[in-house]
């Protein structure tokens, strides 16, 4: 489904731009994860000891990284059995190859359709980028002016290396650094079920106030049916295919999945953000939904 949004007439030029930092040229401080040499059996040990016990620890940030005060407390607790999250100069690199791999390839098309939707806007910003994969579609779409935000630095940094196209930054969804109607169209993929509910909320209104008005928001995030229905029905449904993508939601760790999921099938949890829906379209493994700002 391809929705039409309002666009912003010519380049949007407005000082108020957070300055975007030279990654390339930043160097991140290594955390505990970094420390770990594989090829010693003790340390391989210990790294897939905590990957596979799925015991969700804390993320040890280092004093010396930049923006530490950027990283809010529920980015600190670690999810997808990720040592350290996605926190650290080696790890965090390999994490974002494999993930596209376990989810076979369905948020890669999740991209391209975000980008199908956006590709006639003129500015875009990404939240939660992660490693940048989303701004990128959507850049190469035909949209001249991205950006993306998220906490992590470690993050941004292969982002930048990778797509240099695109504006990223550090920042949190709740608290944007942008002024009123900057943008004509906003993307979560993958974001929210790693977030409280109330904090979701925040970002909501924070979305709302930065879109102009008839603006898009296209959230992409897994499905509920992973968790709600049983295997029978699933596999009578979605095939083994669907089977596997139900055994993946409940084998690795996801603190707030459970909560998202509640709270985005409530009524009211776009409306009270001043939303209206567009669509909802939930297949198994994802779920797509586009909201619009009213034009008045």
């Amino acid at each position: 489904m391809t929705v039409s949004g309002a666009s912003i007439e010519g380049d949007y030029v407005d000082k108020a731009d957070p300055a975007v930092p030279d990654w390339c040229n930043i160097d991140l401080p290594n955390t505990w994860v970094d420390a770990l040499d594989f090829k010693k059996p003790a340390d391989l040990y210990f790294f897939l000891k905590r990957v596979f016990s799925r015991q969700s620890g804390k993320v040890k940030l280092m004093p010396e990284m930049m923006g530490e005060s950027l990283v809010p407390k529920y980015a600190l607790q670690e999810f997808h059995d990720l040592p350290n999250g996605n926190y650290s100069n080696n790890i965090t690199r390999g994490y974002g190859v494999g993930f596209d791999k376990v989810m076979l390839g369905t948020v890669v098309e999740a991209r391209q359709c975000i980008a199908e939707n956006y590709k006639h806007l003129n500015s875009v910003l990404d939240i939660g980028c992660g490693a940048g994969h989303v701004a990128n579609a959507v850049s190469l779409s035909g949209v001249k002016d991205v950006w993306a935000v998220d906490p992590s630095p470690y993050l941004l940094k292969i982002a930048n290396g990778n797509y240099p196209n695109v504006n990223f930054i550090q920042g949190i969804q709740e608290n944007l650094n942008f002024s009123e109607g900057r943008f004509d169209g906003i993307a979560y993929c993958f974001v929210l079920h790693e977030i409280p509910p109330k904090y979701i909320q925040q970002g909501l209104l924070e979305a709302y106030r930065v879109l102009i008005p008839g603006g898009l928001l296209y959230i992409c995030e897994p499905s509920p049916k992973q968790r709600n229905l049983n295997y029978k029905s699933v596999l009578r449904e979605y095939g083994i295919r669907g089977v596997y993508f139900k055994w993946l939601s409940h084998s690795v760790s996801e603190p707030y999945a459970d909560a998202w999921h509640k709270f985005s099938q409530g009524s009211n949890w776009f409306t009270d953000a001043g939303f209206d829906l567009i669509s909802d379209e939930d297949k198994l493994p994802l779920r797509h939904i586009i909201l619009r700002k009213p034009e008045n």
